[in-house]
């Protein structure tokens, strides 16, 4: 049994000898007390400017909200830095919020160097707000975004009454839920990139079901090692039906022609590398982010690059069709504005670029080209607008731009079809009604000189127009029919975007990849990817 302890003074000397050294101890160790932190926060943003921060007045209305006092303290702060780390999940670098500067100033417990942390994380969790909230690059560009801009004023309010970092940048996250999805598909395909991605197939003919070649070994490896068309089958080189149907859910998947054979454009798909497919997603986030909270419970979405057009109504989709778009040298642009008119009959002015590289050819080689597609020579406008006589031109030795305009009649022949809608904008783009049906059957449909051509036109109208008594579907059919020239006004301007997605996951979890028609997705993950400057 082990000797009592000694009781009394003399035994309490001791221990209160080890209680003083260990008060020594803590008070060296411990980090500075909030006071003097808060003082240096104070001192540190009354500096006019400040060049290793992106957001300096948003950070003092930060801490001028809670008396300067710090914000990341003790387990928070390494909750924060988790945060900047998830960056990452977005597609961001995130050697672009601070996190090295963090890392090297977090051994310096003086007031001086955790006011500094506090500040870096701070600023970092702003501008990682800023752009899981809204994008890091302009819209429709690859140009770096202002670091932060005018709308982000509220972003300090929001990240001094969060209970933790991962809850602020939570709340900036698109509400659209296929960008959780994306983010998913994120994950996983940068898994398969840093496993080695997949094997390519070696070059041959197409490979068809019921075919034996080597090379089949190799696509049905392929397929497997992607693993999202399911079953790929077990016979080497068999192209049995079971690897078919996964290369037809492959197409499919990739917008191609579901035919199950392995052509060029399949094999192409197939053969597009894993970290090609991370840079493409990577892209795709960043166009969602463009998107914002989508405003207005009733929008129409033009997917340029997947050749559809949505009319949503709340969560729903009301309307699905197919739509034709710009060709790569006349590309649709991405952007959003408010479809606000609509025009029945319409006749088409020719826009000067198209009449001078696209009609003016035709009509030296026919002269008869104008009246067969019922195309007038007008010179000035309005009041003063005369038409010519085309037979009084000598179309050989016209200079261009043309110095007269080209007018279409209205009519089913019109290449704008039946009706067009209406929402002017810079690009001077609109979605309109084709005489050209067939073209409609192509699994790529890149046709058009920049405007949108619908599917369904009529449908669509009447979408547009149903909450408007004046215009029910027969009223509608009933203008058409009279060929009259008629411009429909609707009550509620219906906000419209045309988007570039080239890649996301629908509701049944399959991750869609479209080919990239325009060249858009490498210069805008490049831009994702270079270092912010300041940094």
């Amino acid at each position: 049994m082990p000797a009592a302890l000694p009781r009394g003074p003399a035994s309490r000397r001791p221990l209160a000898r080890l209680c003083g050294l260990l008060c020594v101890f803590v008070a060296l160790s411990a980090p500075a007390a909030a006071e003097p932190v808060a003082d240096a926060l104070r001192a540190k943003l009354a500096t006019p400017s400040n060049d290793t921060l992106y957001a300096p007045e948003l950070l003092r209305a930060l801490y001028a909200g809670r008396d300067f006092a710090p914000l990341w303290t003790g387990a928070r702060a390494g909750e924060a830095q988790a945060a900047l780390a998830s960056a990452a999940a977005h597609g961001f670098s995130t050697a672009n919020y601070h996190r090295a500067a963090i890392a090297a100033g977090s051994a310096d417990v003086t007031s001086a160097g955790q006011a500094a942390v506090d500040l870096l994380i701070s600023d970092g969790l702003l501008l990682l707000g800023s752009h899981v909230r809204s994008g890091r690059i302009e819209p429709g560009s690859v140009t770096p975004r202002p670091h932060l801009l005018i709308v982000d004023a509220d972003l300090p309010a929001r990240l001094g009454a969060a209970p933790s970092a991962a809850a602020f940048l939570d709340s900036l996250v698109s509400p659209l839920a296929g960008y959780a999805r994306l983010q998913d598909a994120l994950r996983q395909y940068q898994a398969l990139a840093d496993g080695g991605g997949w094997p390519s197939l070696p070059p041959g003919p197409t490979l068809r079901p019921g075919d034996r070649d080597p090379a089949i070994a190799a696509l049905r490896a392929r397929l497997a090692r992607e693993a999202v068309d399911g079953p790929v089958g077990g016979d080497g080189d068999l192209f049995d039906a079971t690897l078919e149907a996964a290369v037809r859910r492959f197409q499919a998947r990739h917008g191609l022609d579901v035919d199950g054979a392995v052509g060029r454009r399949t094999r192409a798909a197939l053969d597009t590398p894993a970290a090609a497919r991370v840079a493409q997603i990577v892209a795709n986030l960043e166009r969602r982010r463009w998107l914002g909270e989508a405003p207005g419970q009733r929008q129409v979405r033009v997917n340029v690059a997947a050749f559809t057009l949505e009319a949503i109504d709340g969560p729903d989709v009301a309307l699905r069709m197919r739509v034709i778009v710009g060709r790569p040298y006349r590309a649709s642009p991405e952007f959003a504005d408010r479809i606000r008119y609509l025009v029945l009959n319409p006749d088409w002015e020719v826009p000067p670029k198209l009449a001078a590289q696209d009609k003016l050819p035709l009509i030296r080689r026919d002269p008869a080209y104008l009246a067969r597609e019922h195309l007038r020579v007008l010179r000035g406008w309005g009041e003063q607008a005369r038409e010519l006589d085309p037979a009084s031109i000598d179309w050989q030795h016209v200079k261009t731009p043309l110095p007269f305009r080209l007018r279409q009649d209205p009519g089913p022949g019109n290449a704008l079809g039946r009706i067009k809608f209406m929402f002017p904008n810079s690009h001077d783009v609109y979605l309109h009604d084709t005489p050209s049906r067939g073209l409609f059957a192509q699994a790529e449909r890149s046709f058009s000189s920049g405007c949108i051509r619908v599917q369904q036109p009529l449908a669509l109208a009447d979408w547009l127009l149903e909450d408007d008594p004046r215009w029910p579907p027969d009223a509608l059919r009933a203008t058409i029919d009279s060929s009259q020239t008629r411009t429909v006004n609707l009550r509620r301007p219906v906000p419209v975007y045309l988007l570039y997605w080239t890649a996301w996951v629908g509701g049944d979890g399959a991750v869609q990849f479209r080919r990239d028609i325009y060249d858009r997705d490498a210069p805008l993950a490049a831009a994702l990817a270079a270092p912010l400057q300041g940094e």
